[in-house]
């Protein structure tokens, strides 16, 4: 899985790239604590390049989501496909994280 890590305005945006399910649960786990470790707390998570997730892939989404938030930022989620989208409303989480239609929105959203 490629990730790309870039800065906007003190959000740090995290972009994947492949399925995020349990061979690169792993390396996006890493990535992301290494970030939030570093003091950067506030992430918007970009998932446009991501066409599959699995119950792996969403445990490190929502564990990055909680160390961001007792960091004092968030995780935020932008540019879900449908596919992807649909396991969020399944398991509800869209009802937790903050899920964003591009990631212009998502930057807009930490005002």
């Amino acid at each position: 899985m490629e990730i790309e890590v870039t800065q906007s305005k003190g959000v740090t945006i995290v972009a994947p790239t492949g399925d995020l399910d349990m061979g690169a649960a792993d390396q996006v786990r890493r990535v992301l604590t290494e970030l939030i470790d570093k003091g950067q707390p506030k992430l918007v998570m970009d998932l446009g390049g991501v066409g599959y997730i699995d119950s792996s892939g969403l445990g490190t989404l929502v564990a990055a989501m909680k160390q961001a938030r007792a960091a004092g930022g968030n995780l935020k989620l932008c540019g879900l496909q449908d596919d992807v989208r649909s396991i969020f409303e399944m398991t509800r989480l869209v009802k937790v994280m903050a899920i964003h239609g591009t990631r212009q929105e998502a930057l807009a959203s930490w005002g």
